[in-house]
C-alpha cells in the first residue's frame, strides 16, 4: 500500500537465471539454448543469436569487463540501487521485499530474457514450445513463493499457432498464469491481424486470459523505424511505434470486432500516444476518401474503449491528458522493476509519483493503482 492506496504493479519483471533452460528444458532439447556472459549478453538458440546485445561494442552496452551474472549488472549504479535483490539472485523473496519498499501489494511478472528467447522467425516450432513450457514452469514455481503477491504472464510458441493454443491452455489451467506475453513485431510474416492467430484469440477469450503487448529493444526481429534511428533513438522509438501499429491492427483491422471478449493491454510505451492515435484512427475512419477503405462497423476508438488497457509510469506528465481524452478506466501503473528505467525512481517514486499526485482525484488514482489492473488480469481479490 502506498499513500493509502492498494497497488497492483501491472508490468513488473523478473530476471531469469542463466541456467533456467539447462534445468527446465525437456531432456531432448538440452543444450540448444545457451545464456552466456558477460552479464547474460550472449543469448543463443541453436547457435544463432536470439537478441542482438552481443553485437554491440562495450561502450554502447555499458557492460563492464567483470561478469556479475545477470543482465544490466554492468551498470555500477544499477548494482547499487538493486543491491539487496542482486545479492539474493533476484529470487522471489527479494522481489517481495522490494515490493514492500515501493508500496506494491501485488506484482504481475513479465520476462527479461524471455523478451527474446523464442522470438525469431526460424526457431524450430517444437523447440519454441519446449522453451515456453520450461519458462512457464519456472515462472509458476517462482510465483508459488507467495501467490497473493506474485502472478505471472506466460510465453507461448507463436511460430506454430496450434502449439501456442496448447501451451496457453496449460499455462492458464495447470500453472495459473494470468496473461500472455506478446511482442508487437512482425513474426514469421504475421502481424497481430493475421488470421493464423485467430485460434489463439478465441482460446484466450474462452479462458479469460488477456494479451499483454510488450516491446523489447534488443530483438533480432524487424522494428518500426529501425532503418532511420541512431542507437540512442532505438528505445525512444521502437516501444511506442510498435504499440501504435499493434493498436491499429487490433482496433482498425477487425480483430477486436471479431473477438469482443478479448482483453488487450499496451505496456511499457507510455500513455501519451493513445489519445492522439485514437483521434487519428477515428478521423481516418470518418474521412470521405480514406474512410472508404475501413473494415470495421464502429470507429477504432470504440473497440479500444471496450477492450483495451494501457500502462503508464507513475510520473508521466500526460496521465491527466489520457484520463481527460480517453478515460480513467483503462489506465494501469507499471514500475518496470528492476530494469534500468526504474533506477532513478526506485523505491520512492515507482509508485509514489502517482499515488501522491493530487492533480488526479482519489477515485482516479484508486482505479489506476488497483481497480483497473485487477479487472484487466481478472484477479479475484
Amino acid at each position: 500500500m502506498r499513500d493509502g492506496f492498494r497497488v497492483i504493479d501491472a508490468d513488473r519483471h523478473i530476471l531469469e537465471p542463466s541456467d533456467l533452460f539447462d534445468r527446465y528444458l525437456a531432456a531432448r532439447f538440452r543444450g540448444r539454448v545457451r545464456i552466456e556472459g558477460p552479464n547474460q549478453s550472449g543469448r543463443f538458440v541453436d547457435d544463432e543469436l536470439i537478441s542482438d546485445s552481443q553485437r554491440l561494442p562495450r561502450q554502447v552496452t555499458g557492460q563492464a569487463s567483470e561478469d556479475f551474472g545477470v543482465i544490466f549488472a554492468g551498470s555500477k549504479r544499477w548494482r547499487e540501487v538493486f543491491a539487496d535483490a542482486l545479492a539474493a539472485g533476484f529470487d522471489p523473496a527479494s522481489n517481495v521485499r522490494d515490493m514492500d519498499r515501493e508500496g506494491v501489494d501485488l506484482g504481475v511478472l513479465f520476462p527479461t530474457l524471455g523478451l527474446y528467447i523464442m522470438w525469431r522467425d526460424n526457431v524450430d516450432p517444437e523447440l519454441s514450445a519446449a522453451i515456453c513450457r520450461a519458462y512457464n514452469t519456472w515462472l509458476a514455481e517462482y510465483c508459488s513463493f507467495d501467490e497473493t503477491r506474485l502472478r505471472g504472464v506466460a510465453l507461448i510458441p507463436l511460430q506454430d499457432p496450434a502449439r501456442a493454443v496448447s501451451e496457453l491452455r496449460h499455462a492458464r489451467e495447470q500453472l495459473g498464469l494470468v496473461g500472455i506475453f506478446w511482442r508487437p513485431n512482425v513474426l514469421c510474416g504475421r502481424t497481430l491481424a493475421s488470421p493464423d492467430y485467430f485460434p489463439i484469440y478465441e482460446a484466450a477469450s474462452d479462458l479469460g486470459i488477456p494479451l499483454c503487448i510488450h516491446e523489447g529493444a534488443r530483438t533480432v526481429l524487424p522494428q518500426a523505424g529501425a532503418d532511420r534511428y541512431s542507437e540512442f533513438g532505438r528505445h525512444v522509438a521502437c516501444h511506442p511505434l510498435e504499440q501504435m501499429l499493434a493498436c491499429l491492427n487490433l482496433c482498425a483491422d477487425g480483430v477486436l470486432e471479431r473477438f469482443p471478449r478479448l482483453r488487450v493491454a499496451h505496456l511499457e510505451s507510455g500513455c501519451g500516444w493513445v489519445p492522439f492515435w485514437l483521434e487519428r484512427m477515428d478521423e481516418h475512419w470518418e474521412h470521405e476518401s480514406h474512410g472508404a477503405a475501413r473494415t470495421t462497423r464502429e470507429k477504432p476508438s470504440f473497440y479500444f474503449t471496450r477492450q483495451c488497457w494501457t500502462s503508464c509510469e507513475a510520473g508521466e506528465a500526460l496521465v491527466s491528458s489520457y484520463v481527460e481524452h480517453v478515460d480513467s478506466d483503462s489506465l494501469m501503473v507499471a514500475t518496470d522493476y528492476p530494469h534500468v528505467d526504474a533506477i532513478d525512481k526506485f523505491p520512492e517514486l515507482t509508485v509514489g509519483a502517482l499515488s501522491a499526485n493530487k492533480t488526479l482525484t482519489d477515485e482516479t488514482r484508486g482505479k489506476i493503482l488497483w481497480t483497473n489492473p485487477a479487472r484487466f488480469y481478472g484477479l479475484k481479490i
